[in-house]
């Protein structure tokens, strides 16, 4: 039985990946019935490039490329969601390289393992250049795979059932949307056999960029039903700071076992593996470097969370 599957895309100022990501749709063993693009306020000209590859295109799927006032991946994906009429949602973003027998795979082990009603692939973390690597050491985990939203196909009726992606949020909805199933008891499947990978940069290419999107991944997390990391963090920086007052050495030497820590061994840990450290010597100079970054930019989002979604309206 073939299965009725519409893929949902979102993109923004996609000009150079867009087109690898329509063939690499147009080009699966599995064709869905429907692959819909969502353009998310774009500012170059990506919308126009997708218009031309669909005027072109000959095949089966029926492209769909559509602009509904939406500016960020959640409220994006949630309008191509809204719109598909099949029984399965296929997500996945631009500037991936996945394999084209991605829909056929997570078929197969729907099939295989029917106590599942949505799997997910995984995303080799590798990074590009020596921040990027760091980057993905301190959060991802360097060399390793993760499940990841895109790549998911999804029973569109667990939508319907539990409710879309928290609306407006560029980051932690593809965590929210997760612990809400888990929490009613439904299960995610993962195919270890579906990778994609990051054409280019897996995190980012710049302390700036790294602290700016550490910050606006972080930001919305307060706001996550049955997520609460944000505050762990919260009560370290907290208890760190006090001790500081109390005991000024102390507080500095403590806060350099925290940075030693957290550069070298939680991120070996995190990556199953210390091959950064063997690398390069340039490594454990950058490690700690690009964890005050990303350590910066979490605390800054949290902070900002908390004014926005649980202090602001106290003050109107």
């Amino acid at each position: 039985m073939k299965p009725e599957i519409t893929v949902v895309v979102p993109y923004y100022n996609e000009s150079k990946s867009i087109e690898m990501t329509l063939s690499l749709i147009a080009d699966q063993t599995l064709k869905p019935r429907m692959a819909i693009l969502v353009n998310s306020s774009s500012t170059d000209n990506c919308s126009e490039i997708v218009d031309l590859w669909i005027e072109k295109y000959q095949g089966p799927i029926g492209f769909l490329n559509i602009y509904q006032s939406t500016n960020t991946p959640s409220s994006s994906k949630n309008a191509g969601i809204k719109l598909a009429t099949t029984p399965w949602i296929a997500l996945m973003d631009c500037g991936q390289i996945f394999p084209k027998t991605w829909l056929e795979s997570q078929w197969s082990f729907v099939m295989d393992n029917p106590g599942f009603d949505w799997v997910s692939g995984v995303c080799h973390f590798m990074g590009e250049g020596i921040i990027d690597e760091c980057a993905v050491a301190h959060t991802y985990g360097y060399n390793r795979k993760r499940p990841t939203m895109p790549t998911s196909l999804i029973k569109k009726e667990l939508f319907d059932k539990y409710g879309l992606f928290l609306e407006n949020r560029r980051a932690g909805y593809d965590m929210a949307w997760p612990l809400l199933l888990s929490h009613n008891g439904i299960k995610r499947g993962i195919n270890q056999d579906v990778v994609m990978r990051y054409e280019n940069v897996n995190f980012g290419s710049t302390l700036a960029g790294i602290f700016k999107k550490s910050f606006y991944y972080n930001l919305p997390t307060v706001d996550m039903p049955h997520y609460y990391v944000p505050y762990y963090y919260l009560i370290l920086l907290v208890s760190e700071v006090f001790v500081f007052l109390i005991f000024p050495k102390f507080g500095i030497f403590l806060a350099l076992i925290l940075l030693l820590i957290r550069s070298y061994i939680l991120s070996g840990v995190k990556s199953n593996n210390f091959l950064l450290l063997n690398k390069n010597f340039r490594y454990w100079i950058f490690l700690p470097v690009v964890a005050v970054a990303i350590d910066s930019g979490r605390i800054c989002g949290i902070l900002k969370g908390i004014w926005k979604y649980h202090l602001s309206h106290i003050f109107e």
